[in-house]
């Protein structure tokens, strides 16, 4: 229910920002591909929550027994354990071709907003309650409580706040500090840009120190101009479609146009 709560929340707040420092002016606030993430997120957002904590309880190995430890210092662990194992899983989404059919359909959104985040494919959501079961139900056992929804709830907010259609500069200092240490609509937008197959990385959820470290951050110093995937990979925008991974309008002009046998 926490993460329920905090995940209507940050959405809401999102909404908020978005009419009132936005980085890119629509004619409305809930276009199409608003209302097609929040009905995906609203079917299988509670999928992943339930099946996550269910798988934890269920199992309880907790091959590393945190749970002895003060709960601050195990919220800490959580946290920066699901960032890093996180970064590294969404790494894999989009450089294995198997996972990256699935991903692709997050990528597929053409403008980003607050409700981005629940534009995935079941096995995505799938994928990230099986981090939560492994990281918690095998390696790790933390007390009962708030430290672990807690560090689920960070990501949730970052997750909204990377996604957001809110315009962010570095013309501060505190906006520069922030830029740093967390997730930025900035640091997420180069993420999402249609030229992926050049600028492929900022592949981190809350803490871009990772792509940092391990050469991935590809952030430039203004939003990219399109967003989504490049033609010979668009999908149908319905939520049946991206759930089918039904080719979209540009696919399907863009095999036509690559099958020589159609060629005038």
């Amino acid at each position: 229910m926490p993460t329920l709560l905090a995940q209507i929340l940050v959405l809401g707040l999102g909404f908020v920002a978005a009419v009132l420092w936005p980085r890119e002016a629509r004619s409305g606030l809930f276009t199409k591909e608003t209302w097609v993430n929040l009905f995906n997120g609203a079917m299988l957002y509670p999928v992943r929550i339930g099946l996550g904590l269910a798988g934890v309880d269920a199992l309880d190995v907790g091959l590393i027994d945190l749970s002895g430890l003060p709960g601050f210092v195990q919220f800490l662990i959580a946290f920066l354990s699901v960032d890093f194992a996180r970064y590294w899983l969404h790494y894999a989404d989009h450089r294995v071709p198997f996972l990256w059919s699935f991903h692709r359909v997050h990528h597929s959104a053409e403008a980003l907003d607050t409700t981005t985040g629940f534009r995935m494919h079941v096995v995505d959501f799938l994928q990230l309650s099986a981090l939560t079961v492994l990281l918690f139900g095998v390696i790790f056992r933390v007390s009962d409580g708030w430290p672990l929804p807690a560090a689920l709830i960070v990501g949730i907010v970052a997750d909204a706040i990377e996604h957001s259609n809110v315009r962010f500069t570095l013309d501060t200092p505190f906006r520069r500090v922030w830029f740093q240490v967390f997730n930025t609509p900035l640091f997420h937008s180069w993420h999402h840009t249609r030229d992926g197959q050049i600028y492929d990385g900022n592949y981190a959820n809350a803490l871009p120190v990772w792509d940092r470290l391990f050469g991935t951050d590809v952030t430039r110093n203004l939003p990219p101009e399109l967003y989504g995937v490049e033609d010979k990979q668009s999908l149908d925008g319905s939520l049946l479609g991206l759930q089918l991974l039904r080719p979209g309008p540009r696919q399907l002009k863009w095999r036509a146009s690559a099958d020589p046998s159609k060629a005038s």
